[in-house]
């Protein structure tokens, strides 16, 4: 028996290594592309400028860092010093601030901060063109955080990007100039295309059911069918279990709050309304993506309680604010709730709480589920009685958008961000099929995922009235947007 556990104990051990390994390899793939599109997209275009006067190139340079995807800024580097800014025009900073001399040929670097924005760490790329000039990319430290978080998704209490003798950024976007990363991460992956390792380390539940189900599958040898049994119930539904759990109990801690990002009309970037994302700090283990949670919270009974919570808090916060914040609110629901008894009710009761003209649009999520029963219609008529207004999200993907726009009352259309990010390189034609399509329907058109200023304007020349994205504002507390959006109110009438 002690032989068995032994070996139980090695083959655990083996497994999150190879777990982690996949982990690694996987975020080291996702940062290698944010690298490779960051550095080569339009690069040839932005190094024919390198050498030539700030003052003759600056607006083409900057017109050029809005093609690059996750770029923060552009510089042209001229005999060891940073001349011209995408961002800031002529500046003078010498090189050495940004990329060691070693590294100079074509290296990278993670930085603390810049000496234009203390204390917001950045990734930088230096790529030489001559022997006395070159091109240097800052990318914004978020990307790489957003990268690392989904290894939390995967069983890794911690995952990092680490370079060398320079730094570490770890998944909750802080640096650090001198970690013993072998100390603190227990796998190494190292990018075969770019001079960086992801460092990962499994969490302590992980650890702990790996080597429970190897104990118990290698001390089962003489209980075959029982062993099976157990191994089966521990990697299929301990999981999920334990998930809900904790998502339970994070509701009665009130771990969880809501972050708005702000919808705007496409001819002079005001906010029209917002939607309301759920978002989960964890006492322990910080904050957790919605990735992890949202699939098996809206398949199991914790469904209610979420969506009671996103509805009550999003129309509360918000009828705090008014007049200040937009007139619609949108909310994410599943098609169960609209099967669920008493929906209907909450929903009605909480709408005619709202401040005049403030309209409650409820988009639906995993739509391909939406069934054509007598309680869906009888929800759907109800609520718009009251007001309510309905949006497909994520329009384009999964199962036919078509038969629910000719079985259901939708008001908007929201197109999935992948068709998005295309129409600045050969996709203008489908989204403006779409706006067609949505014209037919008398719908309204909301792009999600605007990153860039050529995707705004692209969907703009197509006839998109709405959208939202990184390019207007990021998620944030009803308080700050509130502060953001008075913010600009007040500069657009000075």
């Amino acid at each position: 028996m002690f032989i068995a556990i032994c070996v139980g104990e090695h083959l655990a051990t083996l497994a999150l290594r190879e777990n982690e390994r996949l982990i690694g390899n996987d975020l080291a793939a996702s940062v290698d592309r944010v690298l490779d599109s960051a550095s080569s997209s339009s690069r040839a275009n932005v190094e024919a400028l390198s050498g030539s006067p700030c003052i003759e190139v600056e607006r083409k340079l900057a017109e050029l860092e809005t093609h690059l995807r996750y770029v923060r800024a552009v510089a042209l580097v001229e005999n060891g010093r940073v001349y011209c800014s995408s961002a800031l025009g002529r500046v003078d900073v010498p090189l050495s601030a940004y990329v060691r001399a070693r590294r100079r040929a074509r290296g990278i670097a993670l930085l603390a901060e810049t000496p234009f924005q203390p204390g917001v760490p950045v990734l930088v790329v230096f790529n030489s063109t001559t022997s006395n000039s070159g091109v240097l990319y800052v990318i914004e430290a978020d990307y790489l955080a957003d990268v690392l978080v989904h290894g939390v998704r995967y069983g890794a209490e911690r995952a990092a990007f680490a370079i060398s003798g320079n730094g570490l950024l770890d998944e909750k976007g802080r640096f650090y100039s001198a970690v013993d990363a072998d100390a603190y991460y227990s796998t190494r992956v190292t990018s075969r295309a770019w001079p960086f390792a992801i460092v990962v380390a499994s969490s302590p539940d992980l650890m702990a059911r790996k080597r429970w189900g190897f104990a118990v599958a290698s001390g089962a040898v003489g209980l075959l069918i029982a062993g099976l049994i157990a191994a089966m119930y521990l990697l299929a539904f301990a999981p999920r279990r334990l998930l809900l759990a904790a998502v339970r109990q994070g509701l009665k801690r009130n771990e969880f709050y809501l972050v708005y990002q702000p919808i705007v009309a496409m001819t002079d970037r005001s906010v029209v309304g917002v939607e309301a994302l759920l978002r989960w700090h964890h006492a322990k283990w910080g904050p957790i993506s919605p990735a992890v949670f949202m699939e098996e919270v809206e398949s199991s009974d914790l469904l209610e309680e979420a969506t009671r919570f996103v509805l009550q808090t999003a129309l509360a916060e918000m009828s705090a604010m008014a007049p200040a914040l937009p007139l619609r609110i949108a909310v994410n629901i599943a098609p169960r709730d609209l099967e669920r008894k008493g929906f209907v009710a909450e929903v009605v009761a909480a709408v005619r709480s709202l401040p005049p003209n403030t309209t409650l649009v409820l988009e639906l999520t995993e739509r391909f589920l939406l069934s054509e029963s007598a309680r869906t219609s009888a929800a759907f008529s109800a609520l718009r009685a009251e007001g309510v207004r309905f949006a497909i999200d994520d329009f384009g993907t999964e199962h036919s958008n078509l038969d629910l726009l000719n079985r259901f009352p939708f008001d908007y259309i929201k197109i999935d961000r992948q068709f998005v990010s295309q129409v600045d390189t050969g996709g203008a034609d489908l989204i403006a099929a779409i706006v067609a399509l949505a014209r037919h329907f008398d719908l309204k058109v909301i792009a999600e995922g605007v990153e860039t200023q050529s995707q705004h304007d692209g969907l703009k020349s197509v006839g998109v009235p709405y959208a939202q994205g990184y390019l207007y504002q990021r998620p944030a507390t009803a308080q700050r947007l509130a502060a953001s959006i008075s913010s600009a109110g007040e500069t657009a009438q000075l």
